[in-house]
């Protein structure tokens, strides 16, 4: 077996400080796992990192990359229950303590201790990625390595609008940011029964408020030539939305969702926004709405996850556009960056 791998590195915590480098493939300790990387997905924020327009640790140097599938290539000496070349996925918790309050109670995923692959420890922008066995999750038969790069982002939709909300047959639900995350939570309140789903997006979302409607969307809005307050105010006894997604996270979009939301109703908030709100959050009071920021996901949300798309309720593949090569990494960026690409999945060379 060779020795050295390539993998895309995030060297420095500057802007652009990241490259496609040869490196040493990992070595596994005694309850780890080495997976061969068959797919890894482009989360929007490797380009953020790539750019430096991140508010949390990176620990460079780093291999990026949190959402893959693979084959398993070399088993730790105390793994149990686990077959060289089974095909598995993995959670992202790459490291957490298990001791904790926050570990025993099944929120392992905010650990003071927790580190994430791609960010604080080596991810899978890379040929082979070492795992702790208790990540893994077993691919269902009917589950493909492709489709298996998408679970993370079923896992954040699935954690956010089944998991923390509660949708109801009768519902209105506003989705704000039709990116993958955004399409995904479109999908699961469509498969929860909500009346009516409401995806918001702005100039360049064209193709994805088309698919949108595809996923369960029963209206779109592209805001930068439609204001949606009043359109959604307009709806369900005018008194807005019984649930808002801001899949988007910018300063503007948790302004629209306080301006849309219902009294006593909820918003999810899942997309991150380094920048300061800039107004006052006094609304959420005067409504008694709720504000729930969501992170991550755990095993039993990967485990449902993967019945959906193994049962077809879900085709995790309407996200995805492109395939590209792993040494193509910075095209797959600018792709996703200039909106041309939605879920972009890299494969490293055979």
């Amino acid at each position: 077996m060779k020795t050295t791998m390539k993998a895309v590195v995030k060297y420095d915590n500057v802007a652009g400080a990241t490259e496609l480098r040869e490196v040493p493939i990992p070595t596994i300790g005694p309850d780890d796992v080495l997976v061969k990387i068959a797919y890894i997905g482009i989360c929007g924020s490797d380009p953020h990192m790539h750019h430096q327009h991140v508010s949390y640790p990176v620990n460079v140097p780093v291999i990026l990359g949190h959402e893959f599938s693979g084959t398993i290539e070399k088993l730790g000496a105390n793994v149990t229950g686990w077959s060289l070349g089974e095909a598995v996925t993995a959670e992202t918790h790459a490291k957490y303590c298990g001791k904790c309050v926050m570990c025993r109670t099944n929120n392992y995923h905010v650990c003071r201790e927790r580190e994430g692959f791609g960010f604080m420890v080596d991810g899978a922008f890379a040929e082979y990625i070492r795992v702790p066995s208790r990540l893994l999750h077993k691919l269902p038969a009917g589950v493909s390595m492709k489709e298996a790069a998408v679970t993370e982002p079923l896992c954040v939709a699935y954690s956010a609008m089944v998991k923390h909300a509660s949708v109801r047959p009768g519902d209105l639900v506003v989705v704000i940011g039709p990116g993958p995350i955004g399409l995904l939570c479109t999908k699961m309140v469509s498969i929860q029964g909500a009346s009516d789903i409401v995806v918001v997006g702005t100039d360049g979302d064209e193709s994805r408020l088309e698919l949108a409607k595809k996923l369960g969307a029963t209206m779109t809005i592209n805001s930068s030539k439609t204001d949606p307050v009043p359109i959604i105010m307009d709806m369900h006894e005018k008194y807005g939305a019984d649930l808002v997604v801001d899949a988007a996270g910018f300063s503007p979009t948790l302004k629209l969702s306080l301006d849309i939301v219902r009294p006593c109703g909820q918003i999810n908030k899942l997309g991150w926004g380094p920048g300061p709100v800039g107004f006052s959050l006094d609304p959420l009071i005067a409504k008694a709405a709720t504000l729930k920021g969501l992170f991550s996901h755990n095993w039993d949300v990967w485990e449902k996850a993967l019945v959906l798309i193994d049962s077809k309720q879900v085709d995790v593949t309407q996200v995805v556009t492109h395939v590209m090569p792993l040494d193509k990494w910075h095209e797959a960026f600018e792709l996703m960056e200039k909106k041309e690409g939605l879920k972009i999945l890299l494969q490293p060379a055979d």
